[in-house]
């Protein structure tokens, strides 16, 4: 301050002592130089002291600033974190960093303020940041709210919970089943759940605006004045004021409010404890009709041993005269009367058990029963237990048929447990509990326990655990009993083969029974295992001898073909001459060879047409075959051997039949077989008839021929491998219908022959119709 004073005087008495001296004229250049200095001088001063002013006002404050000229920082408080724009960017948090450096720019381009919430990179404080222009230039604020925005926060939430904790206590007082409300010192009502508000019809504000009453409104308010001036709660029961309520019972309290004057008024809806208590005496007067058609004999004796009560089946029992109880005699009396009628034991010291009675009338505390052995040869059961008005009740109930059906009954157990101890059969029942309830000698001789080792009432898992060394458990027991122990308690029947270590072998079966239980039977199977077993071997040997031979005749029905189909070519060619001439003895040589060529190469087609069956390898090419056609072109085939033997075939063919789903190769081959056998097998001039029918889905084709017959002992044979006709006509390839057979079954079907002897042969081959699904795409690939 001081030397602003100084630098003042000096600027302006300068130009004073100038002009006073007439050193300076009135205008100069340098007067003039003088006088702004000294104005610009006063400015810069006066600058300077706001400035300073300014600093003075920002340091006071708690906040930390920076004054800003265009992006650089020129003054600052001691608190701001960095030194520059980008140094306090670094400050920031990434997530705010672009909200911060949008409003920067929006202050420093467009002059608009802002006021954002920061948080810092590294911390979890929260900082109020401001940014205003001042005078050309531009200040921001930093001000930490962290603990402010706690408080804020807390209040809130505070706020919240209350809100929250007033809204549930609401919910809850709507949700109670019980009529809630409350009056303030004048009686009027201030509150009511939705429970009055229902059961008076009206809404809470209706019912606090017209002061609707639960009941009379003169009691209701007598009833809470005085609660209020006694300090005490006040009871009311009755009936709702309300018509549409007519029937319904409040029990009402009133009670005085301590933090205010004014009461609680609480309602409990006890109409149905009314009807309870209704419905309870006419409960009570059911239990005495139920008594009263019982079976069993009931009688209630008082503490004075006075009869209040029996029914009808007391009377029955002891064939009482019911005017006699009518008159509610005494206990003691009841006893000399059954005495007299010889209805009770004889008792050495009848007055002695007569007194004995009638202290239980008072003494007993805990229920008695005892049976009675009548001289009539009855057994009663009485059973008496205290009343709980006083005295005894009597329920006595004859058991003579049931101690005879108990009688029958153990004695039937013993017979069926005798039978379980001689049976073969390892047999054990274990209860629903998994405890041991049923076992017999043998399932104990299986096992190898000695006397004492397993025990009715024993527990499953003792028992399997005993067993441990006849599983191959492979180092893992405790699974493998668990499951073990899960196969027999599933309540899944089921029969298995067990393998023990010891080499023996169990048929194990696993039943369940009706009542929960478990019965399991074991029997020792070992030596029919071995037989089994040594049979299977066998089957197995023969199985492997079979496909042995249908291999090796394979291969060689395949080595003879190929010679076969040299010899017949070369045959053909002589036939044909071209090799030249051939004389008439010639000419019978060669066709002598050419057909038994033909009948050799036949045989061994069909030799492997039986192998490819038998092995498996035969597939169907299935199509749809028109069998019209198919026979007429068969009798073609065959018909020039037939001609030879001046034999006649007739086909008869059925006009329904057109398509049959089937493999029209090996169906040719078929008949042909079937042709070719008759032929052979009927003489000269004689008739083969050829026939295909439909009956129910099924297409027969039959080949009939007038021959002498097959006896039926023969006809067994017929259709094994390597069979032929006795007759010399008969004579073929030793095949008979094996073949014919074998292909009409991969096809579903089946054959049958029907011969009498001197009588003629059918041969009839029944084929199914296929399912339409390959009749379908069979005609998709004849269109395609």
């Amino acid at each position: 301050m001081i030397k602003n004073i100084a630098l003042f005087l000096f600027i302006g008495a300068v130009p004073s002592i100038g002009w006073a001296s007439g050193y300076f004229s009135a205008f100069s250049w340098a007067s003039l130089f003088l006088l702004l200095g000294g104005v610009f001088c006063m400015l810069w001063l006066t600058e300077r002291q706001n400035t300073r002013t300014l600093k003075h006002i920002l340091l006071t404050r708690d906040d930390a600033w920076a004054l800003c000229e265009g992006d650089q920082i020129i003054d600052r408080s001691p608190f701001f974190p960095g030194h520059s724009l980008q140094s306090f960017k670094d400050f920031l948090h990434p997530d705010v960093f672009h909200e911060v450096e949008s409003a920067i720019n929006e202050l420093i381009n467009k002059g608009v303020c802002f006021k954002i919430q920061i948080h810092p990179a590294k911390g979890n404080a929260i900082y109020a940041f401001e940014g205003e222009p001042l005078k050309g230039k531009y200040i921001f604020w930093l001000q930490n709210i962290t603990e402010s925005t706690y408080l804020e926060r807390l209040n809130a939430e505070n706020s919240q919970k209350k809100e929250s904790f007033l809204r549930t206590l609401q919910a809850t007082l709507d949700m109670l089943p019980i009529l809630i409300w409350h009056r303030d010192q004048d009686q009027r009502i201030t509150y009511c759940n939705r429970a009055y508000s229902e059961v008076v019809g009206a809404t809470s504000q209706v019912v606090q605006h017209e002061g609707i009453e639960l009941i009379p409104s003169r009691t209701a308010k007598i009833l809470a004045r005085k609660a209020l001036h006694t300090n005490e709660k006040q009871f009311f029961e009755g009936s709702a004021a309300m018509a549409e309520q007519d029937g319904r019972h409040f029990r009402i309290c009133e009670l005085p409010n301590a933090l205010e004057k004014g009461t609680l008024g609480v309602a409990f809806d006890i109409s149905e404890l009314k009807n309870a208590q209704k419905e309870i005496q006419n409960l009570v007067d059911a239990h005495d009709e139920v008594l009263a058609h019982l079976s069993t004999a009931i009688a209630i004796y008082d503490g004075f041993g006075t009869l209040q009560y029996y029914n009808q089946a007391y009377v029955n029992l002891n064939s009482f005269d019911e005017e006699f109880l009518k008159t509610h005699p005494r206990l003691d009396e009841v006893l000399e009367e059954l005495r007299g009628r010889r209805q009770l034991p004889e008792y050495a010291d009848f007055p002695a058990h007569k007194k004995k009675c009638l202290q239980l009338l008072t003494e007993q505390r805990e229920p008695i029963e005892e049976m009675l052995h009548l001289p009539d040869e009855r057994t009663l059961r009485i059973f008496s237990a205290p009343h709980p008005m006083g005295g005894l009740l009597f329920m006595i109930e004859d058991v003579t048929n049931y101690l005879s059906l108990e009688r029958n009954n153990k004695t039937l157990l013993n017979s069926y447990q005798a039978t379980l101890d001689n049976l073969f059969e390892g047999v054990v029942v274990i209860g629903s509990n998994n405890r041991l309830e049923i076992f017999n000698p043998s399932f104990r001789r299986l096992w190898n326990f000695e006397e004492g080792d397993i025990n009715i009432g024993q527990h499953l898992n003792q028992i399997v655990e005993k067993l441990k060394d006849f599983f191959d458990y492979q180092d893992d027991w405790e699974t493998y009993k668990a499951q073990f122990i899960e196969s027999i308690t599933d309540r899944v029947p089921k029969a298995e083969q067990l393998k023990r270590r010891d080499g023996m072998i169990l048929n194990f079966g696993y039943f369940p029974l009706p009542n929960g239980s478990h019965l399991i039977s074991c029997v020792d199977t070992t030596d029919t295992f071995h037989v089994q077993q040594v049979l299977q071997e066998k089957n197995e040997a023969l199985e492997t001898a079979d496909h042995l031979k249908s291999e090796f005749i394979e291969s060689v029905s395949h080595e003879l073909k190929s010679p076969l189909n040299t010899i017949i070519g070369f045959t053909e060619s002589l036939k044909n001459k071209y090799f030249g001439e051939l004389n008439e003895k010639q000419n019978n040589y060669v066709e002598g060879v050419l057909e038994a060529s033909t009948n050799l190469l036949s045989l061994v087609n069909d030799i492997l047409d039986l192998a490819s069956i038998e092995a498996g390898h035969l597939a169907l090419e299935l199509s749809i075959v028109k069998i019209p056609e198919l026979l007429q072109n068969v009798v073609k085939l065959i018909s020039k051997a037939a001609e030879e033997n001046r034999q006649h075939i007739t086909i008869k063919c059925n006009k329904e039949i057109n398509k049959w789903v089937a493999d029209e190769g090996r169906l040719k081959q078929v008949l042909l077989n079937l042709l070719s056998n008759a032929i052979k097998s009927t003489s000269s001039n004689g008739k083969i008839i050829m026939e295909a029918n439909i009956i129910q889905e099924e297409l027969i084709v039959s080949v009939t021929n007038r021959g002498g017959g097959i006896a039926f002992e023969e006809q067994i044979r017929m259709f094994n491998t390597f069979e032929q006709g006795k007759d010399e006509r008969d004579a073929g390839s030793g095949f008979g219908l094996s073949l014919v057979k074998k292909l009409i079954e991969l096809h579903g079907g089946r054959v049958e022959l029907g011969a009498k002897a001197n009588s003629g042969t059918t041969v009839s081959c029944f084929l199914p119709r296929l399912p339409l699904e390959v009749q379908a795409k069979d005609q998709m690939a004849c269109l395609a």
